[in-house]
């Protein structure tokens, strides 16, 4: 597997930061966590580049790509940044792998650049706003969000260090029962960008792909963990309903993070999910 290689792209006016791992089809991995960047995402995705050429990259106003300008931040701006990698790195077609806010961004990616897209992996998911036809059952969560999650999101950070602590007291929540898991670790290597997370959650307060949902033209794999305190299986279901091809798992004994607490089912759910895509 190929390692240590962390070059910069100057793409749509501003500097990207991105890594490669591994080798064979290309694989854009996007990072969820508004003002945070793409490390909490690995070692756990690296496995995956025994078949897949991982790119990992830093979204615009994030981590080691350029800081500045974060008044651009939206997930329209960031789906047109990942197209752009995509062509500087010479991919035709690429798989799409986002979490969380990253599988927005992928979602955005594939309804606006849909030549682009060759297929999606969308890891704890969410449509976004209500579309036609739902109602606030539709968006209704089947598991009630911890009180002190509600009270860590409710306020945006005012400064790196308080974005930091932050993300620190909800990665406790990020798990279900994995007891080697450890929240201290999740973002230990990540940079913070507290104006960023600010400007990129109001740019998607009201971001939907719910009624654009039956344009998407790749294959979608969405998994979720059961117990996902932060976006549940309902809202996968929600994009699962209106896609025309869109296959679910649901990780038993995981919560946002399934790679790390179910690294084996994740990485068979991925692989067998490719088999029938490529056979298809």
């Amino acid at each position: 597997m190929l390692h240590g290689r962390v070059p910069t792209a100057t793409l749509n006016g501003t500097a990207l930061h991105y890594e490669l791992v591994g080798s064979g089809p290309t694989c854009l991995v996007l990072h969820g966590w508004p003002g945070t960047d793409h490390t909490y995402l690995r070692p756990g995705l690296d496995r995956l580049g025994e078949e897949l050429r991982l790119v990992y990259c830093d979204h615009r106003g994030h981590g080691r790509s350029d800081r500045s300008a974060t008044e651009l931040l939206s997930l329209e701006q960031l789906a047109d940044d990942a197209d752009a990698l995509a062509d500087h790195l010479g991919a035709e077609r690429v798989l799409v792998m986002g979490h969380a806010h990253g599988a927005s961004v992928a979602l955005e990616l594939a309804l606006r650049h849909p030549g682009r897209v060759a297929g999606l992996i969308l890891v704890a998911a969410t449509p976004g706003d209500l579309g036609m036809g739902e109602s606030l059952i539709d968006n209704m969560d089947t598991m009630p969000t911890p009180p002190e999650v509600e009270v860590l999101q409710r306020v945006p950070p005012a400064t790196d260090d308080e974005l930091e602590a932050t993300m620190g007291g909800l990665a406790h929540f990020f798990f279900h029962g994995d007891d080697d898991a450890d929240p201290e670790t999740v973002f230990a290597l990540s940079t913070f960008n507290a104006s960023a997370a600010a400007q990129l959650m109001a740019a998607s307060n009201w971001w939907s792909a719910v009624d654009r949902l039956g344009e998407l033209q790749a294959p979608v794999l969405l998994l979720v963990g059961r117990h996902d305190v932060f976006y549940p299986p309902a809202q996968s279901e929600r994009i699962q309903k209106r896609a025309a091809s869109a296959d679910m798992t649901v990780l038993e004994q995981s919560g946002h993070l399934p790679w790390v607490e179910e690294p084996d089912a994740f990485a068979e759910s991925i692989r067998a999910w490719l088999l029938s895509v490529r056979s298809g």
